[in-house]
């Protein structure tokens, strides 16, 4: 009668075993790739012991600084990828717009230097650039006129190399859309700020709760975990959650 006893004991461990090696490729793929793989209660309950989670400021933190490099940290490759092209981009086209736009402002200096005759070395944001695109003044003269006759006396312009003269209406016209078309393209610019800003704004809050549900991938994946009590001759598999 013990034979028989012993022997069905060995085949219930043997069956044990079996169920044993066959969870084995579930607990493989129920972990992450990048965590160990627990096999047994003991180790399920060291990792709870430890600090295998990530401080959602770590992410945030470098994500405010550099958009996608904060889900390169939470191992969120695609995300990163997402983030780094998006402000790669947007660096990009900021550099185009503000150099294109500085171009186009120094280009209609030098064309207001040949149709209007002046000779000013003031910055292209100054408004007397802007004042010579005015469409109700030709001249100088007329410009302080206004001004005088507005008793704006401040903001005449008295320097000879400030003054000018339009040789038509149209060259005066043409030095006007290439001062507006050189601000919009500074206007495109500010734009492009303003994406960057958003984008290390968005980043930033979601790269807290990606944290949070890394941290719950690690501490709540569920594994498979063959259970057995040899007194009761019960068997099977259990499902556990690390927390």
């Amino acid at each position: 009668m013990a034979f028989l006893t012993n022997k069905k004991n060995a085949f219930r461990r043997l069956i044990f075993a079996v169920i044993f090696l066959s969870c084995f490729p579930l607990l493989c793929l129920a972990s992450s790739p990048s965590q160990d793989v627990f096999l047994d209660l003991q180790n399920i309950q060291r990792a709870q012991g430890e600090n295998l989670g990530k401080p959602d400021w770590a992410a945030s933190g470098l994500n405010l600084l550099v958009p996608g490099t904060g889900y390169l940290y939470l191992e969120q490759k695609r995300a990163a990828a997402a983030f780094i092209t998006t402000d790669a981009v947007l660096w990009g086209s900021f550099f185009f717009t503000r150099l294109t736009s500085t171009r186009r402002f120094r280009s209609s200096i030098g064309f207001a230097r040949t149709y209007a005759h002046t000779q000013s070395n003031l910055h292209y944001s100054h408004r007397y650039w802007s004042a010579l695109s005015n469409k109700n003044f030709m001249n100088v003269h007329e410009l302080n006129q206004a001004f005088q006759t507005d008793r704006d006396f401040d903001l005449q312009f008295l320097d000879e190399s400030e003054f000018f003269s339009w040789d038509s209406e149209q060259y005066r016209d043409r030095y006007a859309q290439m001062r507006s078309d050189a601000t919009n393209w500074r206007t495109a610019s500010t734009l492009m700020l303003g994406a960057l800003a958003l984008n290390r704004a968005v980043s930033f809050v979601v790269a807290r709760v990606s944290t949070k549900r890394y941290n719950d991938k690690i501490y709540s994946a569920p594994l498979l975990a063959p259970v057995a009590d040899f007194n009761s001759g019960n068997f099977g598999v259990s499902l556990i959650f690390w927390r």
